[in-house]
């Protein structure tokens, strides 16, 4: 890989590097939880997960690109253990090996409800022979992969689609023309949501939803919640607000504010 980094979109001194990618991982939020820690990141990473899992099919073929730790397994066995397949991609033979080390302890507790499988990929060079795929995940990775190379890994999962396929997309919500400065200083390129749509339309997908991960500042979410759903929503929030842990409810209010959070999940569709 030879790319290069500019020194805006260089990492901090520490980060795990392959080539011109970023391997950092997103929080371990089971982990997390279990020492008491709840923050929107970790409870955005779960909700995400969880629901790209609720709406896999039964019988589904699942790919995990740049699957990392496999943090999407144990939600996928609790929560759609009939589906036909898993495959994960990730670049980090570290990543995977903590990715297997997670799929034991789950077979210890679940069994084997679905074959797994882990491959070594450089997810923006040609793939290995795969089956076509019925749901996607690709979750907080893009942004750990300069722009060029992101683009070419949206082709080639929106290539590993089957016809009415579904892709769940997520990452940081750049604003303004590049070059931007990173909101995140593990990351290599964040995308605009201009962007995103582009790279996965030139995929040939199209995008059917946007939800916000995590919302920007409150008067921002209050100030979008009036102008989709009025000043009664905005009552709404406030109320919530006095009430509901802040974790909570920033994962929650902002599914409702797209245009504003500073990460999106696009669910993305192949046309049958």
């Amino acid at each position: 890989m030879t790319t290069e980094l500019t020194d805006q979109h260089r990492t901090r001194p520490g980060t795990p590097m392959i080539g011109a990618y970023s391997t950092n991982q997103m929080d371990d939020f089971y982990s997390a939880l279990a020492l008491g820690e709840a923050k929107p990141s970790g409870l955005m990473n779960l909700m995400q997960h969880l629901i790209a899992a609720e709406r896999c099919p039964q019988g589904a073929n699942v790919l995990d690109v740049c699957c990392g730790r496999g943090l999407a397994l144990p939600l996928l066995h609790r929560y759609a253990p009939k589906i036909a397949r898993y495959v994960g991609l990730d670049i980090s033979p570290d990543n995977l090996a903590e990715a297997r080390t997670r799929l034991e302890a789950l077979r210890g507790h679940y069994g084997s409800p679905f074959p797994v499988d882990f491959i070594q990929c450089d997810v923006s060079e040609p793939w290995p022979d795969l089956p076509q795929f019925d749901v996607a995940i690709y979750t907080a990775a893009l942004e750990h992969l300069p722009y060029e190379l992101g683009v070419k890994s949206l082709a080639a999962t929106g290539a590993a689609l089957a016809p009415g396929g579904v892709l769940y997309l997520s990452t940081p919500q750049a604003f303004g023309p590049p070059p931007r400065p990173l909101q995140y200083r593990v990351h290599v390129y964040e995308w605009s949501r201009e962007e995103v749509v582009r790279a996965v339309e030139d995929a040939g997908l199209v995008v059917d939803d946007v939800m916000g991960l995590l919302p920007p500042a409150p008067d921002e979410v209050a100030a979008e919640l009036e102008e989709r759903y009025g000043s009664g929503a905005v009552d709404w929030y406030r109320h919530l607000a006095a009430r509901v842990p802040k974790a909570l409810l920033d994962t929650v209010s902002s599914v409702t504010v797209p245009d504003r959070a500073t990460e999106l999940l696009f669910v993305c569709r192949r046309p049958a």
